[in-house]
């Protein structure tokens, strides 16, 4: 029995039928009805009729029918017994009684011991759709099982691969109640926690991450992001562990998140790799500001001032871990283009001429030459380009406009300077934090970005320190 379509009709093709009917009239009439009422349902109709048990039996092995249509009672034979022996053979096939008179109690019987359905004859005109009903049925529960079987052999390899890494693959449930209905074996050796702890204790998921990274977890529970996310847990024996979890959302079909799927992989090595690769290059960064330092003495600290200044700025914004990171490097090295600038103009105590002026101007310029050959992350040589650079366009060395220069190029002019104002200079005393405020305050808005300024004050009001 194949369903094929035929002119985007769903059918069945052949379909076999075996009777059990003692009477030929019956049975031709059992026919008759069947082949009426499935005309338009199936291609064509096989039927094979019997009558003792040793015939219905060949019948099953070799005739394989889709369906039975059996009478319930013979000489030689009973419905019983065809259901008894069915349910033994060939369980997966349907029977419909067919019998001359029947009682509830006996028809209760018959469905219990595993009829499909039953007809009286009296009614034959509801026998084709008794026999309809029973094939679809049965074909619903095959599918049924052929579903479940193969949901069974890719939950099967989902567990043996499961089982067998290394990362910690989990399923948190969030509804109807919060709880762990799979956590890998491999939770054992990562966190020192094993499995049954994890189900005995739904909230040892976040237990076991560090309090300072639990307000990340716990934003799992409202919206699932498709990225990474970097967590320190601490296993059971104290030891604190960076773990990255790769979550993915599943909703119900009303699209309510109901459970978080995720893999977790311990990336303690590389993250430690990681930093101590971000600390050697902050300390080589931090060796050409003193080199800096070494030529122009009156700027010592200036770099690192303005750094610290920068980004407790860019903190006070709500600014993301890059952007500050590109903020601290640029501003760690924003004067480097000085190098190249003679001492005796660096510190000369004096008004500096016309070109000695122009030679300090092109300390941007310098610093771009030098550090757009360097590969960073962040665009350090165009922001370390731009902090001489004003909204109104009147800074130097491009003239760029405020829509024209980056945000974090913005940050480190305001406090580049007010650090300078701030401090003492070859050329003057130190004008204190009032004159520093006073000025960035006045030009909010023409020369630096009002926010900023704002911000900047606000910092320094609450009693910011270099």
């Amino acid at each position: 029995m194949t369903k094929v379509p035929v002119d985007n009709v769903p059918r069945y093709a052949t379909v076999k039928i075996l009777l059990v009917e003692d009477l030929e009239s019956d049975a031709e009439l059992a026919k008759l009805e069947i082949s009426r009422g499935l005309a338009d349902w199936c291609d064509s109709l096989e039927f094979r009729k019997v009558d003792n048990r040793k015939d219905f039996l060949d019948a099953i092995e070799n005739f394989k029918p889709d369906l039975i249509v059996s009478d319930y009672m013979m000489p030689l034979f009973n419905g019983m017994e065809v259901i008894t022996l069915t349910l033994e053979h060939t369980p997966e096939t349907p029977i419909v009684i067919l019998t001359g008179s029947m009682n509830e109690e006996t028809a209760v019987n018959c469905m219990k011991a595993g009829a499909a359905d039953y007809v009286i004859k009296e009614h034959m005109t509801r026998l084709p759709f008794a026999v309809k009903e029973a094939i679809n049925r049965k074909k619903e529960v095959l599918l049924r099982a052929e579903a479940e079987r193969a949901l069974e052999e890719s939950e099967k390899k989902f567990r043996l691969i499961a089982e067998k890494a290394n990362d910690l693959v989990y399923r948190y449930e969030l509804y109807p109640e919060r709880r762990f209905s799979y956590v890998s074996p491999s939770a054992t050796k990562i966190t020192g926690y094993t499995p049954e702890d994890h189900y005995s204790n739904p909230n040892l998921g976040f237990e076991l991450v560090h309090p300072d990274d639990r307000e990340v977890l716990a934003a799992l529970t409202q919206q699932v992001g498709e990225a990474p996310i970097l967590l320190r847990w601490i296993k059971k024996s104290g030891d604190v562990i960076w773990c990255e979890q790769m979550n993915v959302p599943v909703y119900d079909d009303a699209g309510q998140l109901i459970a978080i799927e995720g893999i977790a992989r311990d990336v303690t090595e590389r993250q430690k790799a990681s930093e101590d690769l971000k600390a050697a290059f902050h300390s080589i960064v931090s060796v050409l500001s003193d080199m800096l330092n070494l030529k122009d003495p009156y700027t010592q600290f200036h770099e690192k001032n303005v750094a610290k200044l920068s980004l407790e700025i860019g903190a006070a914004m709500g600014l993301d871990e890059f952007t500050l990171e590109s903020i601290r490097v640029s501003a760690m090295v924003h004067d480097i283009g000085k190098i190249v600038v003679p001492t005796e103009i660096l510190s000369k105590p004096g008004i500096l001429s016309d070109i000695e002026f122009e030679m300090i101007k092109r300390h941007p310029e310098t610093a771009y030459e030098i550090l757009h050959k360097v590969d960073l992350p962040w665009p350090v040589a165009e922001i370390v380009y731009q902090h001489h650079e004003r909204l109104d366009g009147s800074g130097y060395p491009r003239h760029l406009k405020d829509g024209e220069i980056l945000l974090e190029a913005k940050i480190i002019m305001v406090a580049d300077v007010f650090e300078a104002m701030s401090s003492h200079r070859p050329y003057r005393a130190a004008l204190g934090f009032e004159a520093a405020l006073e000025e960035i305050n006045k030009n909010a808005g023409k020369l630096y970005d009002p926010e900023i300024v704002r911000v900047c004050s606000s910092i320094i009001e609450s009693g910011f320190k270099f």
